[in-house]
């Protein structure tokens, strides 16, 4: 199965693109950090890297899923192509 990444955090398991090859949000919301694409950019206007921000000063708490014990955000930044 295919795996798509988040533009925000750099999860790399999520089960559909964050934004398809027309430019359409899916609606898709991230497991880890929680950002919902056409929704957190669109209606409440953050950025990917505010939201990105205000995620990690607030512990970046996992949305749906526990936080792995060996949870390393500065390796899974790597998975954002820039």
């Amino acid at each position: 199965m295919k795996t798509y990444t988040c533009l925000v955090c750099g999860y790399n398991e999520l089960e559909e693109p964050p934004i398809d090859e027309y430019g359409y949000k899916s609606f898709i919301v991230c497991p880890c950090c929680g950002f919902e694409f056409g929704f957190h950019d669109d209606d409440q206007e953050y950025t990917y890297e505010g939201y990105l921000k205000e995620w990690i000063q607030n512990g970046e708490k996992w949305a749906y899923l526990p936080k792995p014990v060996n949870f390393d955000l500065q390796k899974q930044l790597k998975n954002i192509k820039q």
